[in-house]
């Protein structure tokens, strides 16, 4: 039978690959050394394959057409689309099969997510690609989460998605690998998007850690749209928290980085 063999969650800042040393060197610093545990923690849990649980900004989808979920069954993904991340366009694998069992699953579970076999990666999956598994040589499914176009899903819907990830990944032969990507507070092109949040981002950090990270779920909507539209994708990291049966994650680094415009961390999941 197949097995969670790992699960983290941090941020996909744009910035963190296109214009990294503009970030102060403690904060950059910070980050990539947190990103570089976390591959290495990915690399010895040996997995077969890796659930990128991300949003699309507007390159796959726009405000006209926007999935609640999407689940990726491509053969092999292109990306990144971004010429200006500055890191080499490319392929990187696909899982179809494993995908397949994923779409199947969540639409006997009451879920109907949509599917795509022509996804194209973006900064939200390919920025933390570019840190944990610069290799590209792991299998992928990347699982699309709309954190951009209201409606979007509530972070409980959320969780529950995760929690029929998880079931279906002990039905499977491989070990798999889920990681999310989003957040935290940030607001990218607005006015404000210098203004972070700090205190949000450790409460939300607090509230994982804590021996009731369930807790993520009941945040008002309100209390994210002060932090920023950005925060809305958190709800990647409510998906993952659900794939772990709501097992608390240890904060290896944050810090509201500015020069990224964007409340960066970075979470495993014990």
């Amino acid at each position: 039978m197949g097995d969670l063999a790992f699960a983290a969650a941090m941020s996909h800042a744009p910035g963190i690959a296109a214009f990294t040393d503009k970030a102060p060197e403690q904060q950059r610093r910070g980050f990539l050394d947190a990103a570089a545990a976390v591959g290495a923690l990915l690399d010895a849990s040996k997995p077969d394959a890796i659930v990128f649980v991300a949003p699309d900004h507007f390159t796959n989808f726009f405000v006209d057409r926007m999935p609640a979920f999407c689940v990726g069954i491509n053969d092999d993904y292109e990306g990144p689309v971004e010429k200006w991340l500055g890191m080499p366009k490319g392929r990187v694998p696909g899982a179809p099969d494993l995908a397949a069992h994923l779409l199947e699953a969540a639409m006997d579970s009451g879920f109907d997510p949509a599917f795509s076999r022509g996804l194209k990666l973006e900064h939200s999956v390919m920025v933390p690609m570019s840190l944990i598994r610069p290799q590209r040589d792991i299998p992928i499914v990347w699982i699309m989460v709309n954190c951009q176009v209201a409606p979007m899903p509530s972070l409980r819907r959320c969780y529950e998605f995760g929690r029929v990830l998880r079931k279906t990944i002990g039905l499977r032969p491989e070990r798999v690998a889920v990681i999310a990507t989003g957040g935290l507070s940030h607001a990218p092109g607005a006015a404000e998007a210098n203004r972070l949040d700090p205190e949000f981002d450790r409460e939300f950090l607090a509230m994982l850690a804590s021996e009731t990270p369930t807790s993520m779920l009941d945040i008002p909507l309100s209390r994210l749209d002060q932090a920023g539209f950005g925060s809305w994708e958190i709800r990647p990291w409510a998906v993952v928290l659900g794939a772990t049966e709501g097992r608390p994650a240890q904060t290896l680094s944050y810090a509201p980085i500015e020069a990224w415009q964007t409340g960066c961390a970075v979470s495993v999941f014990s």
